[in-house]
């Protein structure tokens, strides 16, 4: 099959980051089109793409014939109304996270994907960190017992209010909205729907004018307990994931090094030396070596979605949606609400 051609809107951290690199050498896809109004990045571009096309209207990706698949990483207010514009044009779509604010928003754009015989996917790609995909080998080969508590945190220490949209009062800002998908996706995949949510937003920095330290629990019906959390004002040791089970304990700390991966390597765990250990009742620690992120996968499990044409995350997609929705519904009415 001839590659899947491709347009990136935005070039920013994301598109620099997360998506260009594992894009840029893929079998599968060819980047020919970037769109930025930025005169100030051409130069940046061609550096690395020497021919790709820049262009500075979303007009001139959408009804261009032969691009194939378009790749939104802008700020999160142009998500819907730019994701709705290519899927009409019969565009595969992905779309960076947050995606839209309510679950009926997503689903009308997934229904239009599914008229439009396309494909739309929200760039969850931390599910292939390292971390998590150790995490899912785990829960997999080792006898927990009964799972009590997880915590699973985004914790980061940066003090002062930066100029980016993030940390001003636009569509979606906050840090609830940037780090809270992540989290949430990865919880539900690991252990499902939740039956309640509860969550606390917070400014801690003086000058912030938005949220910028969120606390989320996710309560199960059978007694399990998700505590999810991202501050900003973190300068000592935190767990970055934790699972308390009536066997066993596994803590792990730090960001994997690295967090994301393009490549197939020959190894298969990291050298970072960070703290990941199980911990049994009688006290005994076993160190657990982590795995290597993949975030390649990403884009080789779109390719595979767009040759059979069955999308394959769009139900987690849209719950992750609709919790995030309902915890700001908690967070007004001060109060659990559960899910349908």
């Amino acid at each position: 099959m001839k590659k899947i051609k491709t347009a990136i809107i935005g070039y920013g951290m994301a598109t620099r980051f997360f998506h260009l690199p594992p894009l840029k050498n893929h079998p599968h896809f060819e980047v020919t089109h970037i769109l930025t109004r930025d005169q100030k990045k051409h130069e940046k571009i061609y550096e690395v793409m020497p021919n790709v096309k820049i262009v500075s209207s979303i007009d001139d990706i959408v009804n261009h014939e032969e691009i194939d698949l378009v790749v939104i990483a802008t700020s999160n207010d142009v998500h819907q109304s730019y994701t709705e514009k290519a899927l009409l044009k019969g565009k595969h779509v992905v779309c960076e996270k947050p995606f839209v604010e309510t679950k009926d928003k997503a689903k009308a754009l997934f229904d239009l994907s599914l008229k439009k015989g396309v494909i739309l996917n929200v760039f969850h790609n931390r599910q292939y960190d390292g971390d998590i995909l150790t995490i899912e080998r785990l829960l997999k080969t080792e006898d927990f017992g009964k799972i009590t508590q997880v915590h699973m945190r985004f914790d980061r220490l940066n003090p002062h209010v930066s100029e980016n949209w993030r940390d001003k009062d636009a569509h979606m800002a906050g840090v609830y909205f940037d780090l809270a998908p992540h989290l949430v996706f990865d919880a539900i995949k690991l252990f499902g729907k939740p039956e309640r949510v509860l969550l606390d937003l917070m400014i801690d920095r003086e000058e912030a004018i938005v949220d910028d330290h969120f606390e989320m629990i996710l309560s199960y019906q059978d007694g399990l307990r998700i505590f999810l959390g991202a501050g900003i004002l973190t300068r000592h040791d935190v767990p970055r994931f934790m699972i308390e089970g009536s066997n066993k304990t596994y803590v792990k700390y730090g960001f994997d090094q690295p967090d994301c991966n393009f490549d197939i390597l020959e190894d298969s765990y990291q050298s970072s030396n960070l703290k990941s250990v199980l911990i049994d009742n009688h006290g005994i620690k076993k160190d657990i070596p982590i795995l290597i992120g993949k975030h390649y996968l990403f884009y080789d499990h779109l390719y595979d979605q767009i040759i059979s044409k069955k999308p394959d995350q769009t139900k987690l997609a849209l719950l992750v949606i609709e919790i995030m929705a309902l915890g700001l519904k908690s967070f007004n009415e001060k109060k659990w609400v559960s899910l349908p």
